[in-house]
């Protein structure tokens, strides 16, 4: 399964979504984030399973959202801002985990937008494009209250359970900026908002659990 978290995502959701089917790994599932545009219709549109949720849980709780909801064993998770996405990029993704290579695969940028490239170099941690068995997902603590945190809860948790993994270079791939897409101050305040809740993650209890 590919599933895609979306929140007032539908100029770019479509092209996502497209990708993502062409790559026939799976059902592709939006989970729409309670967005106050047309991601929903866009997305049926563009031939992908939606789960609408009533109100913004964030970017943790949409992903909880759609696991809790889905029984697929193996669970690519692709942004639905990305530029630049192709099949081959989700296929690269699924593959170490459907083989059994590694628990989790995770993207990293390569010669797209240059922000966003150096951004993934900087802390790839933080990258939201990743592929991990749907169970293991589940057991990440504080995931659907995790917000923008939510790749920091994945990588802290995948580190103190030994998770094995692989990073996959996603040459050509970035992403919209917030203030791209919500113009300069509002994506500004945005992108705050985005660091404080990576912030909170960072220090939160769960990060320091022991390992199993």
């Amino acid at each position: 399964m590919v599933l895609i978290p979306a929140f007032d995502e539908a100029r770019t959701v479509a092209n996502v979504i497209r990708s993502a089917r062409a790559a026939r790994i799976g059902p592709v599932v939006v989970v729409d984030d309670g967005s106050s545009d047309a991601t929903s219709a866009v997305a049926r549109r563009a031939g992908a399973q939606v789960l609408r949720l009533p109100d913004n849980r964030g970017k943790g709780g949409a992903v909880a959202a759609g696991l809790a909801a889905r029984d697929e064993d193996v669970v690519v998770l692709i942004d639905a801002d990305l530029v630049g996405l192709r099949a081959e990029h989700v296929r690269a993704l699924a593959r170490p985990v459907l083989s059994g290579e590694a628990d989790m695969s995770r993207g990293v940028f390569s010669r797209g937008r240059w922000t966003t490239t150096a951004a993934q170099h900087i802390a790839p941690q933080l990258n939201g494009q990743r592929s991990a068995l749907r169970t293991r997902l589940l057991e990440v603590p504080g995931l659907a209250e995790s917000r923008y945190g939510i790749e920091v809860a994945i990588t802290n948790h995948a580190s103190a359970a030994t998770w094995s993994t692989v990073d996959v270079t996603l040459e050509g791939v970035s992403q919209v900026t917030k203030e791209a897409k919500r113009g300069l101050l509002r994506g500004l305040l945005i992108r705050l908002k985005m660091y404080g809740e990576i912030l909170r993650q960072l220090v939160s209890p769960h990060r320091n659990m022991p390992k199993r």
